[in-house]
C-alpha cells in the first residue's frame, strides 16, 4: 500500500506516514477479478492497483499504522481490492471537500468516511453504503450530557463540509453560536485546544479518535438516527456497479462485519440520546 500526498487538509500532518510511504502492501491474486452482470471487469487507472483517495490520515480507526495500513477502511481497500482481482491498493491523501465532489486526485475510488447526499450526487457517483452509523458527540474529558437539554448547554465546534452540521444547528440548537471551521482536521484542533467542548461526528470516527487520544477525547453520547457511508466515484465511472456487487459481497460474507468489529469496536455501549422531545 502506497500513501501519496496530493494537497491534504492544511490541518491534517502526515509526518507519521514517512514510513510507510511507498511501502506496497500485496493482495492475493488467486481469485478471479469481480465481473459485472455483463460480464465487464473494474477497470482500474493503474493496471493491478486500486487506487484509493482519502481525506484525513492518520484516520484512528479507519487508516492509521505505519503506512495507513491499519484500520476499517484500510482493510476495506484491501478486500475490495482482491474481490476486483487488483494486486495492491495505492492511496492517495485528497481534501475532503474535493472526494466528495467526485474530484479524486487521479484514484479510482474515495474511501473517506463520505456521507451520500443529494447535493453531492450531482458531481460525484456513490457506491452501496458499506456501514451505517449514528451520530456520536465527540468531547473533552468530564464534559458530560444526559439529554438534549444538556446538549444544548455545551459549547459546539462545526465544519462546514459536514452533513452532521445540520443536526447541531437545527436539532440540538445549542444556547451559544457554535464555532465555525472549514473541516474536521481544524474542528479537532479547537476541541483540543478547549476551546468549545464537543464536536458532532459519525460515531465510529469518535470512538476511533476518543481511543486514540484518551486523555483529550471521550464520547459521552451518541444521538438517534444514523448516516450510510459510502465509497465515492468520478460521475459516471463504468466501474459503479462493479464495486456496488463487491461491496454487497463483502457485506454478505461478513467480511465488512469482521473489519468494524475488529476495528470500530462495539457502539451499542454509548448512551443514546434521543433528538425528539
Amino acid at each position: 500500500m502506497e500513501v501519496r500526498s496530493r494537497g491534504g487538509d492544511p490541518g491534517t500532518s502526515i509526518a507519521a506516514l514517512a514510513a510507510g510511504v511507498a511501502v506496497a502492501v500485496l493482495v492475493s491474486t488467486g481469485c478471479a477479478a469481480e465481473h459485472g452482470a455483463a460480464g465487464a471487469k473494474f477497470v482500474p487507472k493503474q493496471a493491478g492497483v486500486l487506487t484509493v483517495a482519502t481525506a484525513f490520515l492518520p484516520a484512528p480507526g479507519f487508516w492509521s499504522g505505519p503506512g495507513a495500513r491499519s484500520g476499517f477502511e484500510a482493510g476495506l481497500a484491501l478486500a475490495l481490492a482482491h474481490r476486483l482481482g487488483l494486486k495492491r491498493v495505492k492511496v492517495v491523501q485528497v481534501p475532503f471537500r474535493s472526494v466528495v465532489s467526485g474530484h479524486l486526485g487521479g484514484a479510482d475510488i474515495g474511501i473517506s468516511q463520505v456521507t451520500p447526499t443529494s447535493e453531492r450526487r450531482k458531481t460525484a457517483d456513490f457506491s452501496t453504503p458499506y456501514l451505517t452509523a449514528p451520530p456520536g458527540v465527540l468531547a473533552r474529558p468530564g464534559v458530560t450530557a444526559v439529554d438534549l437539554q444538556g446538549l444544548r448547554g455545551l459549547r459546539w465546534v462545526v465544519s462546514r463540509v459536514s452533513t452532521l452540521t445540520p443536526i447541531v444547528r437545527n436539532t440540538v440548537r445549542p444556547s451559544s453560536p457554535p464555532v465555525v471551521v472549514e473541516d474536521r482536521s481544524h474542528a479537532l484542533d479547537v476541541l483540543r485546544s478547549g476551546r468549545v467542548d464537543a464536536l458532532l461526528l459519525d460515531l465510529p470516527v469518535a470512538l476511533g479518535l476518543a481511543r486514540a487520544e484518551p486523555k483529550r477525547f471521550q464520547v459521552p453520547a451518541q444521538l438517534s438516527g444514523g448516516e450510510s457511508l459510502a465509497g465515492v466515484l468520478p460521475k459516471g465511472s463504468a466501474n459503479l456497479d462493479i464495486v456496488d456487487s463487491s461491496i454487497r459481497a463483502l457485506t454478505a460474507n461478513g467480511t465488512i462485519s469482521g473489519l468494524a468489529s475488529k476495528w470500530l469496536g462495539s457502539q451499542a455501549n454509548v448512551p443514546l440520546i434521543r433528538t425528539t422531545e
